[in-house]
């Protein structure tokens, strides 16, 4: 909760020394008649009690943010509380299911190579039938690539969080109401506090926005496993790689070719499977689908989302920091 966090303990004690200093500033220039340390002191006083509205609201505003975001995913992702550990959670969660796709994308890469390097060697020709697989293997290589890139985003973010999470309130937000108390540092002080609020609120509250990818990330795990648990894909023994016969007829069972053949090494092969149970073209085809739509899910949750979130957040920033860091007291009450 926000009235957990140091940083806004302090934000008040500073808040409640400016006002003091203020009202000793308008006391010592109504005793001496010194007009200009008494208004002095009034403009102080008025930026005083604007630093103390900031520091409800944010409070306020934290609050409020806390408690509908621990309500929208809670007992979806860990015990936070925070929108900060909520989204901190989903990303490592989201990291792992990358992580375990990954793993059955390189196995999937194992097998692709292996048969399509494989030859059948006859005493007049020499033929591959998987040859064709170079470029499956080539698409399943820029899916691994793209899913390290993501896993090296994923990392980035969770630091970043950690560091929002971790210095936001504690350090950034009270830093900058120090520096907004005082005139001559009034500007830096408003730009780190849009920083605080704007990285602690909305920077990971747009990002929640967004879908999380890991239904479908599990699904295209899942469908790989599949097909790397199969047995009819697994690599022939070393022993059968000297009988051509035995190795011709796994070929055409992988293809599907055996289906539709009476010979007795295909009846023997294919007994008890249907077409569809064994077609491995097919099945990559399949995988290279729901992989591709896997990746395209993880990326817009932790490329396009963040950026985005990140623009609004810098917007924000930049006009809060103009707010903040003007000169808010008597004069422009009078002016309004």
């Amino acid at each position: 909760m926000a009235d957990d966090f140091v940083g806004v303990e302090i934000a008040t004690i500073v808040v409640t020394a400016s006002i003091v200093l203020a009202g000793i500033l308008i006391g010592v220039g109504r005793a001496f008649s010194y007009k200009r340390i008494e208004s002095f002191g009034v403009e102080e006083f008025f930026q005083s009690l604007i630093n103390g509205a900031i520091v409800g609201a944010f409070a306020a505003i934290t609050e409020l943010i806390d408690s509908v975001s621990s309500g929208v995913v809670e007992g979806v992702c860990g015990t936070g509380e925070t929108v900060i550990e909520q989204l901190t959670c989903v990303f490592e969660s989201t990291g792992a299911s990358i992580f375990s796709l990954l793993q059955e994308l390189i196995k999937l890469m194992n097998t692709v190579g292996y048969y399509q390097t494989l030859s059948l060697d006859f005493s007049i020709l020499s033929i591959q039938p998987f040859a064709n697989l170079s470029s499956v293997s080539i698409i399943l290589s820029v899916q691994t690539l793209i899913l390290q890139l993501i896993m090296v985003l994923i990392n980035l973010n969770t630091e970043i969080l950690n560091f929002i999470g971790q210095n936001a309130l504690l350090l950034i937000f009270p830093i900058g109401l120090v520096f907004r108390t005082f005139f001559a540092t009034r500007k830096v002080g408003a730009f780190l506090i849009g920083l605080s609020i704007g990285m602690y609120i909305l920077y990971p509250s747009f990002i929640m926005i967004f879908p999380s990818p890991e239904a479908e990330i599990a699904n295209a795990t899942m469908n790989i496993t599949a097909i790397n648990d199969n047995v009819f894909y697994s690599a022939v023994p070393v022993i059968d790689l000297t009988d051509n016969a035995a190795l011709a007829t796994k070929l055409d069972v992988m293809s599907g070719r055996c289906f539709d053949s009476n010979s007795t090494e295909c009846l023997n092969a294919t007994a008890g499977y249907a077409r569809e149970e064994v077609d491995f073209v097919g099945d990559l085809t399949v995988a290279i689908q729901i992989s591709s739509i896997a990746t395209a899910k993880a990326l817009m949750f932790l490329v396009v989302a963040p950026l985005l979130s990140l623009i609004i957040t810098v917007i924000f920033i930049k006009e809060l920091t103009k707010i903040l860091g003007g000169e808010i007291g008597i004069g422009f009450v009078k002016m309004v």
